[in-house]
């Protein structure tokens, strides 16, 4: 089997994570980096045994594949140009700015007939994927992603940046149509919302609520799913996983507190974490998310198959982000703010 052409486009942060693990898999050939910087381009080639390209042009015609780990306002046109010369695609998330560019992303793919994937890249978190066989008609869900301001993605907000990670798994189990959008959100350092929550309702019944902020002193990637039968909670920055099942007298609604002596409630309370709701630890795989993520796109590029996230399940996600991006900048707190920064900017 002749190894799979690849390049990095993007040298930053998650090119470089990219490149590195690439440059370790046996049929892959990893062609260049590509990044308008020289110095940048030239150190992680130079790094990993590669070639520096200062444009995603100059190697098109030269690769099968490419990795796309630029800012995301350049995810369109390096995409499109890639999609239409026959390179498969693997494009980090959000799959671009709007719906109207994903939409130009996920036709050139379907014209070309290449793989188009997106970089969700928690689809593959060994706690997700220790988690996703216990959930069954979620009906309640709870998600929170936060940390600290990094200095990247600065071309988007926490919307596109953090909450579209939880929108990509939330729209993955609940597999029901969003029928309502609440959100808000406000802006730290600017100009795009930094602090962003959505209150989400399927049609199925389903709630959903999701919290991102990068303004955060306390990074978490947490979720919590209930459905009909269990819970689920999810810690994907630890790699951890936890089910509920309640018991079998709880589930038949034999419990009735109101009847309960005291010592009964003393004796229940005391176990029911163990017997009326029992936790149990899900065993988890540890593995790196990311090289999980380029073994499917390679499997894909390979095989036909269908990426676990392609470019039109992206686009689909980004519709419900847009919606929620729209409900923000309406918010009369986002209007508020916007007038607060702008007499204190008039004011310096």
């Amino acid at each position: 089997m002749n190894p799979v052409r690849i390049a990095v486009i993007g040298a930053g942060h998650l090119g470089r994570i990219h490149a590195r693990l690439l440059s370790a898999v046996d049929g892959v050939e990893l062609v260049g980096v590509v990044d308008p910087v020289e110095q940048v381009r030239n150190r992680v080639a130079e790094e990993f045994g590669t070639r520096a390209f200062a444009s995603h042009l100059d190697v098109a015609d030269k690769i099968d594949a490419a990795v796309v780990a630029t800012t995301t306002d350049h995810h369109r046109d390096v995409g499109v140009d890639l999609l239409k010369q026959g390179v498969h695609a693997l494009i980090e998330k959000p799959i671009a700015r709007t719906v109207l560019e994903a939409d130009e992303l996920v036709a050139a793919a379907e014209q070309h007939k290449v793989v188009l994937q997106i970089g969700h890249v928690e689809r593959f978190n060994g706690a997700w994927q220790a988690a996703t066989p216990f959930i069954r008609r979620p009906v309640f869900i709870e998600a929170v992603r936060s940390g600290g301001y990094t200095f990247r993605s600065t071309d988007i907000g926490a919307v596109l940046d953090l909450m579209i990670h939880d929108l990509d798994l939330v729209l993955s189990i609940v597999r029901s149509e969003v029928v309502e959008v609440d959100a808000v959100g406000t802006t730290i350092f600017g100009p795009h919302e930094d602090m962003a929550h959505a209150h989400l309702k399927f049609a199925n019944g389903c709630v959903a609520n999701l919290n991102a902020s990068r303004t955060s002193f306390q990074a978490q990637r947490k979720m919590q799913i209930v459905s009909e039968r269990a819970y689920v909670g999810v810690d994907f920055a630890e790699q951890t996983a936890k089910l509920i099942r309640p018991s079998k007298k709880v589930m038949r609604r034999q419990i009735d507190v109101s009847q309960l002596d005291v010592d009964e409630r003393q004796r229940m309370q005391h176990n029911l974490f163990t017997d009326l709701l029992p936790v149990r630890e899900l065993t988890v795989t540890e593995n790196n998310a990311i090289a999980d993520e380029q073994r499917d796109f390679l499997h894909c590029i390979r095989t036909g198959d269908t990426p676990q996230v392609s470019g039109r399940q992206a686009r689909d996600h980004l519709v419900v982000a847009e919606q929620i991006l729209a409900q923000i900048r309406e918010a009369p707190q986002t209007k508020r703010f916007q007038r607060v920064s702008e007499r204190a900017n008039r004011a310096a």
